[in-house]
């Protein structure tokens, strides 16, 4: 049988979305470049959700479980909430791939039964909406990852972590739009098309988690999860303003997701929570580690680590902290990023937090590595899947047409593990020589996600560049984004080019793009990197960051 081109393959994928939507919700019809700038205040000012409905979608996890527990709302108000604001997020954004609206709300109604039979709740998320990136498998819904190969394709077992987090007491209602095999620093692809950034609609959501991003921005989900192989989780987390945990290898269980390249394991993908609130982080974290669900005994490469408290010792001691500022030895960040970056190291210092000057020496190299590495282990896996549906390849993606002529041998592919071994602990032990006499190594490091604060459309198409976060999944730390502020045309004037000294092309480029006027608003974040496996020290640390800037005044 002959294989359908793409865009026929893209017009079953999007009838049966809007169907599903359709089915429940009439969703007002928007042309949304008459809308200001910010769609989320948009949509709540106007008169799509009533009273009860606004005070559900703009709760947290935290108070959506408690006043589930507690009766005051029913699982079932709260998944219709939900599902409603999803609608619209898609109508405004296309931030959806799969609607999963039936089965929420037959799942809520479950659990108000069970609630109201038994007294207790079945699990620690009892009752809460929570958005899945595409690229996990709820049965029988496709996982097309953005191509064209998967988009109408019905799956048969639920992801392990799927199943875990239902038995905590989720409840699942979308999934979310991606870029082309999760690839790309933006979201876009060829049957879902572009979403766009809800805080920003000039801006993007970034990628590949960028309709987690931007549905989370929306209000339209109270916690996500998605996956990150190059920033995947913290590119999109901090261009729509929100906490994303990037964990080290092993924390979450990945069985059953749909990879972006199968069989490499050279960069490890891992998959974390995204939300607006850091306690939703924590309260996701601790439920799927704990040692009741003991993950590890569904996924065989789950370490039996269960989520641990007070990591910072002794309690209530002064950080040490590894800053990078400006640049990351290739790319500059533009003029509101490095306000956040200036405007933080002075709040923790104020603070008595102590600064140490990070060096990026080993970045350059580490990055190339990573890039490269994408490119040679995921030129045909990729290229092979998109050719027989004629789906042409963005110009992001072009590295992997390229790399596709020429697989590696074995022999390229040992040496490769070979110097990323040895990288791995330069880099381990530089962060060990921070250690004095009287005290240890540095807890962490902070530096941009990115050198915009969010891109805007289609610009990392040309200028794509993962290397600020890309550096910790080749080292394999772990790493929080946090909100810090947004950009203003009044202070974040644009660099005098002329006196610039430019890294790289791509930094000239980048720097020349930043126009004060046009970026005026965008979401600014940074992130917080720890050691391999120590995302409870991580969350810890970032929870210190966030209310030094809050005493401090950032806003």
């Amino acid at each position: 049988m002959a294989t359908m081109n793409y865009k026929e393959v893209s017009a079953i994928a999007r009838k049966r979305r809007q169907a599903n939507i359709s089915a429940y919700y009439k969703v007002p019809q928007t042309d949304v470049a008459s809308l200001p700038n910010n769609l989320t205040e948009y949509a709540l000012k106007s008169s799509y959700y009533d009273a009860p409905e606004l005070e559900i979608i703009e709760s947290e996890a935290p108070t959506i479980l408690e006043n589930i527990k507690t009766r005051k709302w029913s699982a079932l108000e709260v998944a219709k909430a939900f599902c409603k604001a999803s609608a619209f997020a898609q109508e405004l954004t296309n931030c959806l791939t799969e609607v999963l609206y039936p089965e929420a709300m037959e799942r809520a109604q479950y659990l108000d039964d069970y609630l109201a039979r038994t007294g207790k709740t079945l699990g620690p998320l009892h009752g809460l909406p929570i958005s899945l990136k595409d690229s996990f498998i709820t049965s029988p819904h496709p996982s097309s990852i953005g191509m064209s190969r998967w988009a109408n394709e019905p799956t048969n077992k639920d992801a392990v972590m799927v199943n875990i987090l239902r038995s905590l007491g989720a409840i699942f209602y979308c999934k979310t739009n991606i870029p082309t095999a999760m690839m790309m620093a933006e979201t876009n692809n060829n049957v879902w098309g572009e979403c766009i950034n809800p805080l920003h609609k000039k801006l993007s959501p970034g990628g590949s988690s960028g309709g987690e991003g931007a549905l989370i921005a929306f209000k339209a989900s109270p916690l996500g999860v998605g996956t990150d192989i190059g920033g995947s989780i913290r590119i999109p987390a901090a261009w729509c303003h929100q906490y994303g945990l990037k964990p080290s290898f092993g924390r979450f269980p990945v069985t059953g997701g749909k990879p972006s390249i199968p069989g490499q394991e050279f960069i490890l993908a891992v998959n974390g929570p995204m939300s607006r609130s850091l306690e939703s982080l924590q309260i996701y974290c601790s439920a799927v580690l704990s040692a009741e669900v003991s993950p590890w005994q569904f996924d065989h490469k789950s370490l039996p680590i269960p989520w641990r408290k007070n990591m910072i010792q002794p309690a209530g001691r002064k950080l040490r902290l590894g800053f990078i500022g400006a640049h990351d030895g290739l790319v500059h960040v533009q003029p509101p990023v490095q306000r956040a970056l200036d405007t933080t190291q002075k709040a923790l210092e104020e603070a008595g937090h102590e600064i140490v000057n990070w060096s990026v020496e080993l970045h350059e190299i580490i990055v190339k590595n990573l890039v490269a590495s994408f490119y040679d282990l995921g030129g045909t896996a990729i290229t092979e899947l998109l050719t027989p549906f004629e789906e042409p390849i963005f110009p992001a993606m072009q590295g992997y047409t390229i790399a596709a002529k020429a697989e590696l041998n074995v022999s390229q592919m040992r040496s490769k593990v070979i110097q990323r071994n040895e990288l791995q602990q330069k880099y381990l032990d530089a962060w060990n020589a921070t250690a004095t006499d009287d005290k240890g190594p540095m807890d962490g490091i902070i530096m941009a996600c990115s050198p915009w604060a969010a891109p805007r459309l289609g610009a990392t198409q040309k200028d794509f560049y993962v290397g600020y976060t890309g550096v910790f999944n080749f080292l394999d730390f772990c790493a929080c984004t946090f909100p810090v502020t947004f950009a203003d045309k009044s202070v974040d004037v644009p660099r005098d080019m002329k006196s610039f000294h430019q890294l790289s092309e791509i930094d000239g480029r980048i720097q020349s793009d930043y126009d004060a006027e046009f970026y005026h608003g965008a979401p600014v974040s940074l992130q917080l990197a720890g050691r391999r496996l120590e995302e409870e020290k991580v969350l810890e640390m970032v929870e210190v960051v966030a209310d030094v800037l809050k005493q401090a005044g950032v806003k």
